[in-house]
């Protein structure tokens, strides 16, 4: 009986995450008609979970597609920005709510494995591929708002995922990840970093992702890591790295929206150029 009631709370959870990401795309349909959005399945952990994908309708920018994950207030506010922004300049998208998606994989203890994270963030990454008719092949850009760009900058550092990526980036970069979980002992490295709550850190693990060129778009006003000290955590720019400080009120860079967009588009045409 208990078993059945948690099975059954799980099950009613979902098909309210679900309902919401389904209710909050209904806003991204495009005011000029310049792309269609659609939803397609996909399989996790053995639940059909949807994703959200946007299909150009004029000739699409570059032969790349954009991988988004969203953070916590899912298609509202800053992400609904960004996410209409990249389909209004034309980039073909496919999009995914990682609370949506990582709950089909949680262990008993909350947190999920970075191998798993990547293999089910690789997993929507072909289906979405199969969907949108495009190439195995295809380079991708991994990009995420806070929760999300937590998700990018692990599940960018596992190899398996990282062959299919052009480059990642990083929006409103926190300074841990709490649903993600340290790796077996055998899998550990010096940019695997713990604090003392067992969170795995995300600046130190940017190594990770080695000659992948990665960007961080910080405010200035966010109240989990400010700009400048994104900056001293992140290091200087390299030809691989850049970080981008917007001034801007909050995590949400209310006030600064035109910045943010502005950096958004000019990292995508750094990592494109490569």
């Amino acid at each position: 009986m208990g078993t059945n009631l948690k099975g059954n709370s799980l099950a009613i959870a979902v098909m309210v995450l679900v309902a919401a990401v389904l209710e909050g795309c209904a806003a991204l349909e495009s005011r000029h008609g310049a792309y269609d959005i659609r939803q397609a399945q996909i399989e996790v952990a053995h639940r059909s979970l949807p994703i959200t994908l946007i299909i150009p309708k004029v000739s699409p920018r570059r032969k790349v597609l954009v991988l988004y994950a969203t953070g916590d207030n899912g298609w509202r506010g800053t992400n609904r920005l960004l996410f209409t922004h990249m389909a209004e300049r034309g980039y073909r998208i496919a999009a995914c709510d990682p609370n949506v998606v990582l709950s089909q994989i949680k262990r008993a203890e909350g947190r999920v494995t970075l191998v798993a994270a990547a293999a089910a963030v690789d997993r929507v990454l072909m289906q979405a591929k199969r969907e949108l008719g495009l190439p195995d092949a295809t380079p991708t850009i991994f990009t995420g708002f806070s929760r999300g760009s937590n998700l990018v900058v692990f599940a960018a550092g596992e190899p398996d995922l990282q062959r299919h990526l052009l480059g990642a980036i990083a929006v409103a970069l926190t300074r841990e990840a709490d649903h993600l979980r340290e790796p077996d002992s055998a899998r550990r490295t010096p940019a695997l970093q713990i604090d003392d709550k067992g969170r795995l850190q995300t600046y130190p693990a940017i190594k990770r992702l080695g000659a992948l060129r990665f960007a961080v778009i910080q405010s200035s006003g966010d109240s989990y890591v400010r700009a400048e000290e994104s900056r001293r955590l992140f290091g200087p720019d390299t030809p691989t790295r850049r970080l981008y400080a917007v001034a801007a009120e909050d995590h949400a860079f209310n006030g600064g929206h035109e910045a943010l967009l502005r950096d958004l588009d000019d990292a995508l045409a750094w990592i494109i150029a490569h």
